[in-house]
């Protein structure tokens, strides 16, 4: 089913411009990390109705079938950091409702304290007037690179007090090293959050299927500068 699912969504990804290819090595893309990429995945391109449909049904039916093969433990919320795993924490409740009548809440943070009205409620993490201690959660968001900003959702959920997360949820593992365009550390990004936070991280997607779909695609440059890109920061070796 993983499979099915897989190469649904990365259709959509190719069909709707979500990922990126650079038409040559004079044109890639430049990280944040100062990593320079011939490929980028923006999941924010996904802003139609058809595009957002398909994310429900996606999300809904992973998540499902990670609850059914007991992969990942029941849970009561689904987070999903400021700003892009907003949307993805609601239509992941939406998803496993309407395919499996499964019901939970979202969370989300705030990037600044809200300091009037409601505070109880979403002074923090907006949702969190209905947490009670010892609940559990699961974390849904769109791509890991370098794990930064992972690191700092799973700190502010501390805000909550006593409380579980069962897993993280990813649209695209990039599989790559941590570090910046310089540094290459030893562990992936997927591979720290693990081993720091006991915690198990689920891509959707993974740079490694992605290329293998596109592959065949690709002029000989851009696949070449994919393969050398992958050598230099990969966590896996491409071919």
């Amino acid at each position: 089913m993983k499979k099915d699912i897989e190469k649904e969504f990365l259709d959509v990804l190719i069909k709707k411009g979500a990922l990126r290819i650079a038409p040559n090595t004079k044109e890639l893309f430049v990280f944040k990390s100062g990593r320079k990429s011939p490929n980028f995945i923006n999941i924010g391109a996904l802003t139609d109705g058809e595009s957002l449909s398909k994310l429900k049904i996606t999300l809904g039916n992973f998540i499902g079938s990670l609850l059914k093969e007991k992969k990942i433990e029941d849970f009561d919320f689904i987070f999903g950091p400021a700003y892009k795993g907003i949307n993805l924490a609601v239509l992941a409740c939406e998803g496993l409702h309407e395919i499996y009548g499964i019901n939970k809440r979202y969370l989300y943070d705030r990037k600044e304290e809200k300091v009037y009205a409601d505070k109880a409620m979403d002074q923090v993490i907006v949702g969190a007037g209905y947490f009670k201690p010892g609940q559990k959660i699961l974390l849904v968001d769109d791509i890991i690179t370098t794990g930064g900003t992972k690191v700092e959702a799973l700190d502010k959920l501390k805000v909550l007090g006593n409380h579980k997360v069962v897993g993280m949820i990813l649209i695209v593992d990039r599989q790559e090293k941590m570090g910046d365009f310089e540094r290459v550390e030893d562990k992936s990004a997927v591979e720290s959050i693990e081993e720091t936070f006991d915690l198990k991280v689920y891509p959707l997607l993974t740079m490694e299927t992605i290329f293998e779909s596109v592959k065949d695609s690709l002029n000989k440059e851009i696949k070449q500068s994919w393969i050398d890109y992958y050598k230099k920061y990969g966590a896996i070796k491409l071919q």
